[in-house]
C-alpha cells in the first residue's frame, strides 16, 4: 500500500491511480481551488489502513468523503460512473478504516462485474481510493462543459447543500445554461447568483479547453463563497451522444430556417455518415455556387447555406438571401419562391447591407450566367460521372482511401444539381412574379403547375413510365401476376418469366436500379439491393395495367393558353418564353438529380462493402453500424479507435426518436420540434396549397413508410408528410395525394401531375386531421380538403 498526498503523485503513476484521482490532480495543476485529500494505491489483501489513519490525523481532516478511483472508471471511453462505493461524513479512526475496506470491496461487487462484463471486456480494473476533506457547501452540483441541446452552452446544475443528492438522483436540480457572460435564463427562485453561474460556466469551458475535450466537474460553494472543484471526469462516448449531438454549432439567432425543399428530398432524420456525406456535400455545393456569384465569402463556415439539427436537416434562409443584397433583380419573395415554392411571410430577410452599386451589377452579371445556363450544370455532372470509379475487390484501408480520394466528386455533383436547381428555380421565380395579374392567387399556381405537365424529357416520370412497360410486358406474360403475393412475383421473375420480360426486368434495374426509397440517405437501398421495396412498387403498377385512365389529362399547352389569356403583346411573349423555360429548367434539374442519385449510388455500394470488411474483422458488430459514424470517424475506427464503436451504437438507439420529430416548415432561430397535434375531430376542412388540379374524392389512408404504402388500394388518397420519388409508382392506383409540405416543383408532385392526379400540398397537420379510412375530398383547384364526417 501507497500514499501520496493528491498534489504529488508521482507523473508515471497517475495513469494507475484510476480517472478520479489522477482528475483531481490535473485540477489543482491548472490552478483549481481542490479541498485537500490524499489517495491510496497498491491496496493488498489484508492492509489494516495504520497508515491512512496517520495521514488523515497528521492532515487534520477532521471530517472526509472516502471514493473510488479505480484505474478503468472515469475514463474517456467508458465511466463506471456509479459501479463502486463512495462514503461522506466519515469521522474517526474506526469509520475511515470501514469505509476504505467497503470502498476496496465493491470493485468485486455484483454490479460493477456486470459493467465490466458488457463493456470493458478483459480489461482487469484496480481500485485506488481517494480521501478528501468534506466541504461546508452551501450549494454543490456539476457542470457539463458542453451543455445537451445547446451547442456553445455550459450546463450548470445545482442543488442546495451536497452535490450528492444530485448525482445520486435524490433531488432534482436547477439548470443555467451559460454561454460568456449570460445565462440563458434565470430560475424564478435562483440558489445560484448571476456572477456564480457566470463563473462556474467560465471554469467549465476553460476546463475543457485545458483538459483537450469535453468534461463534467464536479463543484461545490463553501460557507464563505469559494468554488471547490471536487471531481473532474471527461464526458463519456455514450453521454456525448444526443438528440442534438450533432446540431449546427453556427450561432442561430438571427437565422431564419426552413424545411421547405430539403424536407421532401430528405424527409426525416439522416444518419450521421449522411450528414457527413451527402449533406455536406450538398452544403458545400451550394455555398460554392454563391461565392462565385460573389454572394458569400470565402471563408463562411460549414453548414452555412444546409443545417443539421436533431440530424434533421434545414436551408438557412438568411444566408439564401445574401443573393438580395448582393445583386440586382432578385428579393427575399424571389429567394423565398425559388426554394419553398412560396413566400415565407412575417420572417425577416438578411440584414446585411447591400453591397456597392459597381459590385452589384458585377454579381448580377455572375447571377445571370447561372440561372440562365442551364446546359453548363448538365455537362459538368456528365464529366463528374464519367471520372467517378470503385474498385470493391480492395481491402478495407484501400477502399476507404478511395472513398475520401472520391469524395470531390460527391461534392461536384452536387454543385451542378444546385445550379441546375438555380437554374430552374429562378425561371419559376421569374413566372411567378406574374401571380400579381391574378386576381385569384390559387387559380395562377394551378395553372403554372397545368404548364409544368407532359414533358417527355422529365427523369423522374420515366422511372414510371419504365416501370409500366415492365408491368404490361408481365401481365401480357402471365396475366395472374396482378394477384401474385411479393415471395411469388420474385419467384416467377427468377424461374418462370419470358425472356422479354427478363430482358424488360434487366434493362429497368440497369437505367433505375440505383433508385428508391429516401435516396440520399445512405443507409437507404436503392431498388437494385431491395428487391422486396422494388416488388411492392411494382405490385401496385401491375393492377393498374390494363385498366382505362379515368382521370382527365388536359394538355398542358391548355394550361398554357389560359394562363397567356391575360396577356397580349410583348408581354404575352415574355410569359410564353418563360413558361418554355421553366418546362426546361424542370429537365435540367431532374436530370441532374439522377445523376447525384447515381453518384451517391456509387458511395453507398463502397460504403456497404467497407462495413462487410470491418465486421468480417470484427472492428464493427454489424453492416448498419458504419452509418452512424461520420465519414473521420469511419477512418478513426480503422486506425483502431473502437471506442467509437459505443458510440455509434448510442446514436443508433436516438434515432427513431429523431425519425417521429417534426418542425414547423419556417421559424427564427434554432429549429424546435413542434409539440405533438392532437386530432381534432370537429376538424371537417382546411386549406392547402393546389399543385395539380382536379378533384378527387375516397378513402384516405396515411402513410408514414413502405409498409402503409404497400397497404394502398385502388381508389384510395394517400396522405403523407412528402413526396418521395420512391411513392411514383403507386400514384397509378390512387385517386389523390395530400402532403404536409411541399411545393408545385417538388419532385414527387411534378410526377404527379404527369398522372394527372389532384394534389394538395402545405396542408399542415394533415397526417393527423385525417385517418385512415376517413372518407376526404380533395380540390386540387383550390387546395382545400375536407373530410365527410357522414
Amino acid at each position: 500500500m501507497k500514499l501520496y498526498n493528491i498534489e504529488n503523485i508521482p507523473e508515471e503513476l497517475l495513469p494507475k491511480v484510476g480517472g478520479k484521482a489522477r482528475g483531481l490532480n490535473q485540477l489543482i495543476k491548472f490552478g483549481y481551488q481542490v479541498p485537500q485529500a490524499f489517495v491510496i494505491t497498491d491496496i493488498n489483501e489484508g492492509d489494516d489502513f495504520a497508515e491512512a489513519v496517520k495521514w488523515f490525523e497528521e492532515m487534520q481532516l477532521e471530517e472526509v468523503s472516502v471514493r473510488s478511483s479505480a484505474t478503468l472508471e472515469d475514463g474517456v471511453d467508458f465511466s463506471a460512473a456509479g459501479q463502486f462505493s463512495t462514503f461522506l461524513n466519515v469521522r474517526g479512526k474506526e469509520e475511515l478504516k470501514t469505509a476504505i475496506a467497503d470502498c476496496v470491496a465493491s470493485l468485486h461487487n455484483k454490479t460493477a462485474e456486470h459493467y465490466a462484463s458488457t463493456f470493458l471486456r478483459s480489461q482487469e480494473s484496480k481500485m485506488t481510493v481517494v480521501v478528501q476533506k468534506m466541504v461546508k457547501a452551501r450549494c454543490a452540483g456539476v457542470i457539463f462543459s458542453r451543455a445537451p441541446m445547446r451547442p456553445g452552452y455550459v450546463l450548470v446544475e445545482v442543488v442546495p447543500g451536497l452535490g450528492e443528492n444530485l448525482v445520486s438522483g435524490k433531488m432534482s436540480a436547477q439548470q443555467y445554461r451559460v454561454r460568456g457572460n449570460n445565462v440563458e435564463t434565470m430560475p424564478q427562485h435562483p440558489i445560484l447568483k448571476k456572477k456564480e453561474a457566470v463563473a462556474l460556466g467560465d471554469a467549465g469551458k476553460k476546463a475543457e479547453e485545458l483538459f483537450g475535450m469535453p468534461m463534467d466537474l464536479e463543484w461545490a460553494i463553501d460557507e464563505n463563497g469559494i468554488i471547490q472543484w471536487l471531481q473532474a471526469r471527461p464526458i463519456t462516448i455514450s453521454e456525448s451522444v444526443t438528440m442534438n449531438e450533432l446540431d449546427c454549432d453556427l450561432d442561430a439567432t438571427n437565422f431564419v430556417y426552413t424545411t421547405g425543399n430539403i424536407g421532401e428530398v430528405i424527409p426525416g432524420a439522416v444518419t450521421p455518415l449522411t450528414l457527413s456525406t451527402n449533406m455536406y456535400a450538398l452544403d458545400w455545393g451550394v455555398m460554392k455556387t454563391y461565392q462565385e456569384m460573389g454572394c458569400a465569402p470565402k471563408d463562411i463556415p460549414p453548414y452555412s447555406f444546409l443545417a443539421s439539427y436533431y440530424n434533421h436537416m434545414f436551408f438557412n434562409m438568411t444566408n439564401i438571401y445574401r443573393v438580395n443584397h448582393a445583386t440586382y433583380g432578385t428579393t427575399k419573395e424571389t429567394s423565398d419562391v425559388s426554394i419553398c415554392g412560396m413566400v415565407l411571410e412575417g420572417l425577416p430577410g438578411n440584414s446585411m447591407k447591400n453591397l456597392s452599386t459597381v459590385k452589384r451589377i458585377k454579381n448580377t452579371v455572375k447571377f445571370a450566367k447561372i440561372v440562365l445556363k442551364g446546359n453548363y450544370a448538365k455537362e459538368g455532372m456528365d464529366e463528374v460521372v464519367s471520372r467517378l470509379r470503385f474498385d470493391l475487390t480492395t481491402d478495407k484501408d484501400n477502399l476507404y482511401k478511395q472513398i475520401l480520394d472520391n469524395f470531390k466528386y460527391l461534392m461536384m455533383a452536387q454543385y451542378f444539381h444546385y445550379r441546375a436547381s438555380y437554374y430552374s428555380g429562378g425561371q419559376s421565380a421569374m413566372l411567378g412574379k406574374c401571380e400579381a395579374d391574378f386576381n385569384d392567387p390559387d387559380a395562377f399556381k394551378a395553372l403554372v403547375a397545368g404548364c409544368m405537365t407532359q414533358n417527355e424529357n422529365f427523369e423522374s416520370a420515366n422511372i414510371l413510365r419504365s416501370m409500366h412497360a415492365l408491368a404490361e410486358k408481365m401481365v401480357e406474360d402471365n396475366p395472374e401476376v396482378v394477384e401474385y403475393p411479393t415471395e411469388q412475383l420474385a419467384d416467377y421473375l427468377d424461374n418462370n418469366a419470358s425472356e422479354a420480360v427478363v430482358k424488360a426486368y434487366a434493362e429497368f434495374m440497369e437505367r433505375h436500379g440505383f433508385r428508391g426509397l429516401r435516396e440520399p440517405e445512405l443507409m437507404s437501398l436503392p431498388w437494385r439491393d431491395n428487391r422486396e421495396s422494388f416488388l411492392t412498387s411494382i405490385k401496385s403498377v401491375l393492377v393498374s395495367v390494363g385498366k382505362k385512365q379515368e382521370r382527365e389529362e388536359k394538355p398542358w399547352t391548355d394550361y398554357a393558353e389560359e394562363l397567356l389569356s391575360h396577356y397580349s403583346g410583348f408581354k404575352r411573349s415574355y410569359v410564353s418564353g418563360l413558361i418554355d423555360k421553366a418546362r426546361k429548367g424542370v429537365c435540367f434539374r431532374e436530370y441532374t438529380k439522377a445523376k447525384v442519385i447515381y453518384v451517391l449510388d456509387q458511395f453507398k455500394q463502397a460504403y456497404h462493402q467497407l462495413a462487410v470488411l470491418m465486421v468480417n474483422e470484427e472492428l464493427l458488430p454489424d453492416i448498419e453500424c458504419i452509418y452512424f459514424l461520420k465519414q473521420k470517424e469511419v477512418g478513426q475506427l480503422l486506425k483502431g479507435d473502437t471506442s467509437l464503436v459505443k458510440k455509434a451504437m448510442a446514436r443508433r438507439r436516438l434515432f427513431p426518436q429523431q425519425q417521429k420529430l417534426k418542425f414547423p416548415y419556417a421559424q427564427l432561430g434554432i429549429p424546435e420540434p413542434l409539440a405533438e397535434v392532437k386530432s381534432d375531430s370537429h376538424t371537417t376542412a382546411f386549406q392547402g396549397t393546389p399543385v395539380s388540379r382536379g378533384v378527387a374524392s375516397g378513402i384516405a389512408r396515411i402513410v408514414r413508410n413502405e409498409q402503409d404504402a404497400a397497404q394502398l388500394k385502388e381508389g384510395e388518397i394517400m396522405v403523407a408528410n412528402c413526396t418521395d420519388i420512391g411513392w411514383s409508382p403507386y400514384y397509378s392506383i390512387i385517386a389523390g395525394l395530400v402532403t404536409e409540405i411541399g411545393s408545385a416543383l417538388s419532385h414527387g408532385v411534378v410526377v404527379a401531375r404527369e398522372y394527372a392526379l389532384p394534389t394538395v400540398v402545405n396542408a399542415s397537420n394533415a397526417m393527423t386531421l385525417i385517418h385512415t379510412g376517413d372518407h376526404i375530398t380533395i380540390d386540387g383547384n383550390s387546395g382545400r380538403v375536407t373530410i365527410n364526417k357522414k
